[in-house]
């Protein structure tokens, strides 16, 4: 090594033993300084202010009447809500779709195979030629489409859940 590269080492070795020294406080004045603000303090007297709460509240039990009357304002809201609803034809929610192919005896034999597992729940086979789709089911849970899919994976492995819109009568 080079006299050169010496003498940076050195540099670099006394940066870091100089930078990792810590400062210690030469003052004495700063360790015994202490502040008493008790004195400055606002004495409160807590049972006192308690019992007269107490006392003011059960005084001012009085039966107030209403000024005014909101039930008509809100059967007005109600009203205005039922004729909005009354135009929703649809809900977003979900089907479990269980075939999707061109074949069609494949399609009634898998609707009927849904049928004997969960006889209670709806089952439909649409066709958008040239592909035949068998759905189960109209939810609008998400958790509901998972406990039912549990139950039709064993006999459908490659069930799957589908969003789709659910006609309101």
């Amino acid at each position: 090594m080079n006299k050169f590269g010496t003498l940076i080492a050195f540099l670099l070795f006394g940066f870091f033993i100089v930078g990792c020294a810590t400062t210690q406080p030469t003052s004495t004045a700063s360790k015994s300084f202490s502040e008493d603000l008790s004195e400055y303090r606002p004495e409160v007297d807590t049972a006192f202010e308690m019992e007269e709460e107490k006392s003011s509240f059960r005084k001012t039990s009085e039966y107030f009447e209403a000024e005014s009357d909101v039930t008509e304002l809100i059967n007005k809201k109600l009203d205005t809500l039922a004729e909005n609803n009354k135009e929703i034809r649809y809900v977003n929610g979900y089907s479990i779709q269980i075939y999707s192919g061109s074949s069609s005896s494949e399609a009634y034999e898998a609707r009927d195979t849904a049928r004997v597992v969960l006889p209670e729940i709806r089952t439909d086979v649409e066709y958008k030629q040239p592909i035949y789709k068998v759905r189960v089911g109209r939810f609008t849970e998400r958790l509901e489409v998972q406990r039912t899919l549990l139950q039709l994976k064993p006999k459908f492995p490659d069930a799957i859940s589908v969003p789709q819109r659910i006609y309101i009568n």
